[in-house]
């Protein structure tokens, strides 16, 4: 059933999720494209096994005139009715069901591609809402910083310079902070056109999926009933089905000819058959392309095999580079927030200088960055292992 935008997004109340992304991506236009072109091939396939010709009937009429001077009418029609031989007619069914099945098989590897699209930029969105997080804490902090260097230079206890500097970086981050705003609300935008929702919606996850990827064995096993190689194996079919067609092709049709004929008061009845003579074989070059489209579809189905089980070998050994990568920095975050805590607290009462502090600072930015970009990373690798296998994403 088609789902128009409207409809969508009124099925859609609160914040997406991961799960929520996967049902809308099969209402999404794409999607529905994929299904409809899929449909043209079933509508083919339903009326393929009819005859290729039409009956022909003719007929002629006119006044025979004779020596004697009398004008009889004369009159006759013929019936050419063709029968196919070589079984024409169920070859040409067999093409249409294997492009109706290679179609279907085409419209999934879309809609799975489109499922991968979708997910990955509601990922970006969720780093995005990381990253505000991480730019509104830190600017929270610079006004922090701020207020305290003011107080002291107040008091006295630091130049005007420390003042300054800390205006400065406060500023910095006031416009970090609307810089990471603005890249949350333009991919947000981008996924709710990929969602066909007529406006952005909020993201709700944790940033890496929940459970575990595939083991590579399990990944391996499943290569073959990837999208990309049942689709090929499907064309091979196709190509087949093809070459039978174009050899029976080559069978002639034979006209069962039938005739009547009104003249000066006779009746005449005949009976007949017309029947090709390919004594000139013109289909050979037909047949010889044929038989080599099927040595190039069985070669693009090793290669689908083949690509298939060296990308979930990639896959998985990213996926465990980026996992080893974000145990190493798990650590991180509850490090760099207390070492910033401290710092902040020792400058607000006056055991440590502002440049320590910024330091501090900085160091901790970077540590928890770095914390962020591997969560990402994981979470991409994470997310193409599952959809490649056909798992469900949470």
């Amino acid at each position: 059933m088609l789902v128009t935008r409207a409809g969508a997004a009124s099925a859609e109340p609160g914040p997406l999720t991961r799960e929520r992304v996967s049902e809308l991506v099969r209402q999404a236009p794409p999607a529905r494209v994929a299904r409809s072109e899929a449909a043209v091939y079933g509508a083919a396939a339903a009326g393929a096994g009819g005859p290729s010709e039409n009956p022909v009937l003719s007929g002629m009429g006119g006044i025979r005139r004779n020596p004697d001077g009398s004008r009889p009418l004369s009159a006759q029609a013929s019936l050419a009715w063709p029968i196919e031989l070589g079984g024409q007619s169920s070859k040409r069914s067999a093409v249409a069901r294997a492009e109706h099945q290679a179609s279907l098989l085409a419209a999934q590897g879309s809609e799975r591609l489109a499922l991968l699209e979708a997910l990955l930029q509601y990922q970006l969105v969720l780093k995005d809402e990381r990253e505000l997080a991480l730019a509104e804490a830190r600017h929270a902090l610079s006004q922090r910083f701020h207020s305290a260097a003011q107080r002291r230079q107040a008091a006295g206890g630091v130049p005007e310079l420390d003042v300054a500097l800390a205006a400065l970086q406060e500023r910095q981050d006031a416009a970090a902070r609307a810089t990471a705003e603005g890249a949350r609300d333009a991919d947000q935008q981008q996924l709710a056109s990929l969602l066909g929702l007529p406006r952005s919606v909020a993201a709700r996850d944790e940033l890496v999926p929940e459970g575990e990827a595939p083991a590579l064995a399990e990944l391996l096993a499943g290569a073959a009933e990837r999208p990309e190689v049942r689709a090929a194996l499907a064309e091979l079919g196709t190509v087949r089905a093809r070459a039978e067609r174009v050899r029976a092709e080559s069978w002639p049709t034979l006209n069962v000819l039938a005739q009547y004929e009104r003249d000066d008061g006779a009746d005449v009845g005949l009976l007949g058959l017309e029947i090709p003579l390919p004594v000139l074989n013109t289909s050979s070059s037909e047949v010889a392309t044929s038989a080599a489209e099927i040595k190039v579809a069985e070669a693009k189905l090793l290669q689908a095999r083949a690509r298939a089980e060296g990308q979930a070998r990639e896959l998985h050994a990213r996926y465990l580079a980026t996992r080893a990568a974000l145990d190493a920095l798990a650590p991180v975050e509850a490090l760099a927030t207390r070492a910033v805590s401290l710092a902040t607290r020792g400058y607000e009462l006056g055991e440590s200088d502002l440049n320590s502090v910024l330091l501090v600072r900085r160091e901790a930015l970077e540590a928890q960055a770095a914390l962020l970009n591997a969560q990402h990373g994981h979470a991409l690798m994470k997310l193409e292992l599952l959809v490649s296998a056909g798992k469900p994403v949470r």
